[in-house]
């Protein structure tokens, strides 16, 4: 990596990159945020007033965040499902990488990482966000006529417009991926779906190798339909080809 890849990588506006850290964690990073074009927010921590702040901050490229417990990650991903979120850490052991990525970040690197690979990975994250953004729809439109999906022994009912789901009888909410990415399989029932067929109906057409995005949400999905996660009945991984929701569906 060397200094032509920022120059020759600059978006038309510089990505917007929200810090979220305490102010040493700040001091810490902007050196290695310099150089890069980007637009840098910081914010010390989310607080109770979260939910007015909601709008703006969604409006940020990549969260850049110095979290230390899956459990804010996941407050994070509530507030912003899309948005990309790279966790900045100084913890290496495998374990807590992959929780951190199993509640929804999108990559992790250490506050060692060089300045290079750093401005690499966010101005990728960038890129496929703002790429995501400009060629998908919502879910409603990509829904068009139909709004519900049902399984054949009719135990899963998919509500899109509402963004929720009846499962055996209980309402769960979802967040837009999760409904995004359940339409897609419950729309192709028993067929499988390639991992790069489900990147580009979710996330857009600049997603092609992000795998992990998947299996993050394919989790959290599970969590809410299976009776037993380790052992699912509808959502099955088909390794190293891709996914498919086991039985055929009924729309209207």
């Amino acid at each position: 990596m060397n200094a032509e890849y920022t120059r020759g990588t600059v978006l038309l506006h510089p990505p917007h990159i929200l810090l979220l850290g305490t102010r040493d964690e700040a001091r810490m990073l902007r050196p290695q945020l310099r150089g890069g074009q980007f637009k840098v927010t910081h914010l010390v921590h989310l607080g109770s007033s979260a939910s007015a702040m909601t709008v703006r901050l969604m409006q940020h490229d990549v969260w850049l965040a110095c979290c230390t417990c899956s459990r804010e990650v996941r407050h994070i991903r509530q507030m912003t499902p899309r948005t990309p979120l790279v966790i900045c850490s100084g913890k290496e052991e495998e374990a807590h990488i992959v929780s951190m990525l199993d509640a929804g970040a999108d990559d992790y690197v250490f506050f060692s990482c060089g300045k290079q690979e750093l401005h690499a990975r966010l101005y990728g994250h960038a890129r496929r966000y703002r790429a995501s953004l400009a060629s998908s729809c919502d879910v409603s439109r990509r829904v068009g006529p139909c709004s519900v999906l049902e399984s054949e022994d009719q135990q899963i009912r998919l509500l899109c417009k509402e963004r929720c789901v009846v499962v055996r009888e209980q309402m769960l909410r979802l967040t837009p991926i999760e409904c995004t990415l359940l339409f897609t399989l419950m729309r192709e029932g028993g067929k499988v779906l390639s991992h790069r067929s489900l990147l580009h109906a979710v996330w857009g057409k600049g997603y092609h190798e992000e795998v992990d995005y998947i299996r993050v949400y394919l989790h959290t999905l599970r969590l809410k339909l299976e009776d037993d996660p380790r052992h699912p009945t509808y959502l099955e991984t088909i390794t190293g080809v891709g996914y498919r929701f086991r039985q055929p569906c009924i729309s209207w």
